[in-house]
């Protein structure tokens, strides 16, 4: 005896009816493009703090960037690989959005050989100043050409860069034509002067990178940009060489907190003549021999609201300081 098709329909409208709840008006769940997802609202953007890092590398520089928006920069690698290695693996970082070379001096390019050995990057800035004596840089640089899918950029001074929403990376000194360096201290005074500076902000906060500008690049920054220099934090020029942080540069700049990456090292670095401008203009200052590697973390509330001049280190890892590099 066969089944109704009617009855058969009616069964199943009344099955259904019974699977599905009923919702009080006001507690109906969203639907569309507003409805949760897997615990997580869509369209949701990921958000962190405006993080930096300055790294213990010994004698040399290099600074890692945690942006708001989810991108990464390295700006220089230090003198070699070890250092560099150990903390960007102790952050799990596996790609670099952008990378800087400040200028081509060993102590702060060799490091970077291990970035583009061993990581992704994304967009690569150097300046175009030759270390005439020198084949560590022009190695380094065929690296990054030939790095898929990486852009090469040379900025200007003025320049702004597209580091993503809500990050203003303006270029305050740079080397963006040809030039061979000459002969001198460490490589030359010249590649020194032609050192990227880069002032970055993000959420009230704002950092000045000065690579190892001297007096005649301070100078120049002072007279073109003025009070656009102020900044929070102040990366020390030249390891706090004589002839940098200028009173004229350092009243420009008003930082609260100053950091100067340094190591183990024949050039007397610092100097007793830099080390008394900062105390003299009151600016704290912190060293990574000393301090270790210097956590700006959480929007600088470890560096800026700290009373404490000495910060915590940020690895667990004991390094011995390297002897200073030579000038390849």
């Amino acid at each position: 005896m066969g089944i109704d098709p009617r009855r058969l329909l009616c069964l199943l409208a009344l099955a259904l009816c019974t699977a599905v709840p009923s919702f009080p008006a006001d507690e109906v769940p969203p639907a569309g493009p507003s409805a949760p997802v897997s615990g997580v609202e869509s369209g949701a953007k990921s958000k962190r703090p405006f993080n930096v890092f300055f790294i213990n590398v010994g004698q040399g520089d290099s600074q890692y960037l945690e942006l708001p928006n989810g991108q990464n920069v390295l700006i220089d690698g230090g003198p070699s690989k070890a250092r560099i290695q150990a903390f960007l693996q102790s952050k799990g970082v596996t790609r670099i959005d952008h990378v800087v070379l400040t200028h081509p001096h060993a102590d702060h390019y060799k490091g970077l050989n291990y970035v583009f050995d061993a990581l992704q990057v994304s967009n690569f800035y150097d300046t175009k100043i030759d270390n005439s004596g020198a084949q560590g840089d022009d190695d380094l640089r065929a690296k990054a050409a030939a790095e898929p899918g990486c852009a090469l950029h040379y900025p200007r001074p003025g320049d702004t860069l597209d580091w993503g929403e809500g990050v203003s990376a303006k270029v305050l000194n740079s080397c963006p034509d040809p030039v061979a360096s000459g002969s001198g201290l460490d490589g030359g005074t010249e590649i020194n002067n032609c050192s990227i500076a880069i002032r970055v902000s993000a959420e009230g906060r704002s950092v000045l990178f000065a690579g190892d500008a001297q007096s005649q690049a301070e100078s120049a920054m002072v007279s073109r940009f003025g009070d656009e220099l102020k900044s929070d934090i102040l990366k020390v020029p030249h390891h706090g060489s004589a002839e940098s942080s200028s009173q004229a540069f350092l009243g420009a700049v008003k930082p609260a907190r100053a950091v100067l990456s340094v190591g183990k090292n024949g050039y007397g670095l610092p100097t007793d003549a830099a080390l008394s401008r900062y105390r003299d203009s009151g600016i704290t200052l912190l060293r990574t021999d000393v301090d270790g590697t210097v956590d700006g973390s959480g929007v600088f509330e470890k560096l800026l609201l700290s009373d404490a001049p000495e910060l915590p280190l940020s690895l667990p890892v004991a390094f011995e300081d390297a002897p200073a590099p030579p000038a390849d």
